[in-house]
């Protein structure tokens, strides 16, 4: 059996790796064409472009994954099917699942591979990426971001802010610090905030002390409530928050652990947290459907089945981002908002399996 299984395995191996290269391929074509406008309107350069997309290959290569396993788990059991291997292989008393078992197998490690780039790879690339974006082609002002989110911002001046944590969806700061320096980079004033807040007049903070070193005498005041003349708007300063996909499962948790310790609504970022799992699994339930697609086609029904697979990967999606959408807006729980997909696909891969056992 172990012959079997590396013979079967191999081939979806095969086939797999080879839609990761023609899948992979035509997405960064597809994209380029897409933004090379702007690339040439901010006249950013060819390296910059090359850097660009090789720091998004991770994110391109999870997205494109689950096809790929589709295509690849449906054809090379499709193909055996046509050459009459799977009918050998039940003459030889092998049954349908232990046949589908190597495929299963190769999509179960296409989700571990997925999840480890999603967890360790992705975040720190994605970030990068998207720094090249804002900076280069946006023209956008550069920031930095520590290891705990914490945000350093070049406001307009020689002023510096720093945010120790956002909710980008109300723009809401908690912790902030002002920092005015002069041309020659001397601390001038600072301010200390447990709070600030956007309103009609612009920034409010609360709850902090004000230190002004600019008469060359040390002057500290704590107040309740105070104005101070930021021109930056919520959305500028919420732009600079990570956004889900430059965290990694543990990050992100902890950052909703941070949100809901300063009372803050943090469901649509559980649905994110979840959903980082849920679309990890997809090149598995993605198998099970492809498996079960591939044992039923017969010597002319391989391209039927092949068709087939793009409305469903198209349903799959559609489902996904809706259950999102739901569980962000509260009308669905957040773990079942991020699940509903995997649950209605894999339930149904399985039970197709298990119609075809013998």
């Amino acid at each position: 059996m172990r012959l079997l299984d590396r013979y079967i395995a191999r081939e979806c191996l095969k086939i797999l790796l080879l839609c990761l290269v023609v899948f992979m391929g035509v997405y960064l074509i597809v994209d380029l064409f897409e933004k090379f406008p702007r690339f040439l309107e901010a006249r950013v350069g060819p390296t910059s472009i090359l850097r660009f997309y090789l720091f998004s290959l991770p994110t391109i290569f999870t997205q494109v994954l689950p096809v790929a396993v589709l295509l690849a788990s449906l054809l090379s059991l499709g193909g055996m099917a046509r050459h009459n291997e799977v009918l050998a292989m039940k003459m030889g008393q092998v049954g349908t699942l232990r046949i589908a078992l190597p495929c299963i197998s190769v999509g179960l490690a296409a989700s571990l591979a997925a999840w480890a780039m999603t967890e360790y790879v992705a975040p720190r690339t994605n970030e990068r990426a998207l720094n090249i974006w804002r900076t280069q082609v946006r023209h956008l002002p550069a920031y930095r971001i520590t290891r705990d989110s914490d945000i350093w911002y070049r406001a307009q001046g020689n002023r510096f802010v720093h945010i120790s944590l956002i909710e980008t969806a109300s723009g809401l700061i908690r912790g902030m610090s002002i920092f005015d320096l002069s041309p020659e980079f001397d601390l001038l004033r600072r301010v200390d905030a447990r709070e600030a807040t956007w309103g009609a007049d612009g920034w409010s903070v609360r709850n902090g002390y004000w230190l002004d070193l600019s008469k060359g005498l040390v002057r500290i005041e704590p107040f309740q409530e105070m104005a101070v003349p930021l021109r930056e708007t919520p959305e500028e300063f919420a732009r600079v928050a990570r956004s889900s996909e430059e965290m990694s499962y543990a990050q992100l948790r902890q950052y909703i652990e941070r949100l809901v310790s300063s009372g803050v609504n943090a469901n649509r970022y559980r649905v994110d947290l979840y959903a980082k799992v849920a679309t990890a699994l997809v090149s598995l339930v993605m198998a099970l459907i492809g498996v079960s697609f591939g044992l039923r086609t017969g010597k002319a029904g391989v391209m039927i089945w092949v068709g087939a697979s793009v409305p469903m990967g198209f349903l799959y999606w559609m489902l996904l981002s809706l259950g999102i959408q739901l569980g962000r807006g509260g009308a669905l729980p957040p773990l079942l908002a991020a699940w509903i997909p995997n649950l209605v696909f894999g339930t149904a891969g399985l039970f197709s399996l298990w119609r075809l056992r013998g």
